[in-house]
């Protein structure tokens, strides 16, 4: 009778302290799905927690058969996390506030279910990190260098097929108009997603880490080309916008997803099972 007054009370315990960050980050995860709905930089955003949910879905018979053996290490953990919100939504800093959750999940599983137990929820807490928007200034940043590459590939692919064809910065001139490779046309918003798939297709269907980090690696190159082939084609097509210009993003991203699921089975091994 006790053990199970116990038991209720620790459950009851788990849901309060649950329903408590869930009231917590309630606005932060609002903000972020609005932003989700409003960028197509970050559109991918709303795919990432029911992935993470699946992954601990397919953990389920690992962890129904591991015993949770709580630690009070997980409460700095915890703590830190929840500073990190408090400050952020204090000074306004967005990044900070949405990426206090990642330390805040990981800290009340270690708390709760011990070593064992957040071994093998890391990798779906930490996945939960693509879906957190990087600030636009960062953002600009990170775009810039791909604008450039995008504009002298495509000017340089347009040379050799006979164009007239000329390049400063990000723009591309052209006898009779002149583009310019755009943060949407940069290729970053594939570069993350693909990245995400990436790490993704590496736990689950590799097993040793050298494999996991030729996989990954390969992402870049991929999704970088993979673009710059498509604002050519584009260009040489006439396409400047428009259904097929937004619908092209779409397939470049499929057949580089494909790419990578090529370089997954050339470096052999079936999928993991834990």
């Amino acid at each position: 009778m006790e053990r199970e007054l116990y038991r209720s009370g620790a459950v009851a315990g788990v849901a309060g302290l649950v329903a408590l960050l869930g009231w917590l980050y309630a606005p932060v995860l609002r903000d972020m799905a609005a932003q989700w709905a409003v960028d197509t930089t970050y559109g991918y955003g709303y795919y990432i927690p029911p992935v993470a949910a699946y992954l601990v879905w397919d953990r389920r018979r690992a962890l129904s058969t591991t015993r949770p053996e709580g630690t009070w290490l997980g409460l700095p953990v915890l703590l830190v996390g929840l500073a990190a919100l408090v400050f952020g939504r204090a000074g306004g800093v967005a990044l900070v506030a949405r990426a206090s959750l990642i330390p805040v999940l990981f800290g009340l599983v270690l708390l709760l279910g011990g070593w064992r137990v957040a071994r093998l929820a890391a990798f779906p807490v930490l996945f939960l990190a693509f879906m957190v928007p990087l600030p636009q200034g960062v953002l600009q940043r990170l775009t810039w260098p791909l604008q450039i590459f995008t504009a002298e590939f495509s000017t340089e692919v347009l040379r050799l097929l006979g164009y007239p064809v000329y390049v400063e910065g990000i723009y591309i001139d052209l006898p009779n108009v002149r583009l310019e490779v755009a943060e949407a046309c940069s290729g970053f918003r594939s570069l993350v997603a693909l990245t995400a798939t990436g790490i993704l297709l590496a736990h689950l269907t590799q097993e040793r880490w050298r494999e996991r980090v030729v996989l990954v690696t390969s992402v870049v190159p991929i999704a970088v080309l993979a673009n710059a082939v498509r604002v050519t084609s584009n260009i040489a097509l006439g396409i400047y916008e428009g259904t097929y210009h937004t619908v092209s993003g779409w397939m470049v991203f499929v057949a580089a997803t494909a790419m990578l699921v090529g370089v997954s089975s050339a470096l052999g091994r079936g999928v993991r099972t834990a």
